[in-house]
């Protein structure tokens, strides 16, 4: 998992050939920026408002998932919002690896990383997430997710 801003976003351009397009993306979306989903040549993702806690309460992990064929960049528009996160190899798997839907589902003890507005995490297939956990406190929460084709 790496965690940066979006200012730093070009650093990690070098990391896949979708990266500098996908972030030059996400530097133009703000709280006016309608939700739904969107997709270019190279990557595809949703905008979505939401209340931070509908995932997990209190900090107590429901289930968390984990991708294969894509990566993931969740970006913070405006709010705040906990990921939860643990290597898979640290999990319990709590089903098969779906390769139609490119997830399968975990249990265990995650740590929290935090994120505010302007903050990105990318998250690999090894990374097990569970987003939209509390941060300091629940709140009104607008992010991206973006999805990048690994294979």
């Amino acid at each position: 998992m790496i965690i940066a801003t979006i200012k730093n976003a070009e650093r990690y351009y070098n990391l896949n050939r979708n990266f500098k397009d996908a972030f030059q993306f996400l530097k133009t979306l703000s709280e006016d920026s309608p939700e739904g989903g969107f997709a270019f040549e190279g990557f595809r993702g949703h905008v979505a408002s939401l209340n931070t806690c509908d995932t997990a309460q209190d900090g107590k992990l429901k289930t968390a998932e984990a991708h294969k064929a894509y990566l993931d960049i969740h970006y913070v528009i405006s709010g705040a919002e906990a990921i939860g996160y643990a290597d898979t190899d640290a999990l319990s798997p709590i089903t098969e690896y779906l390769p139609d839907e490119d997830y399968q589902l975990f249990t265990g003890s995650v740590q929290k990383v935090h994120l505010h507005k302007g903050d990105f995490c990318i998250v690999f297939p090894e990374d097990a997430h569970v987003p939209a956990m509390c941060a300091e406190k629940e709140s009104k929460l607008k992010k991206a997710v973006v999805k990048i084709r690994l294979y």
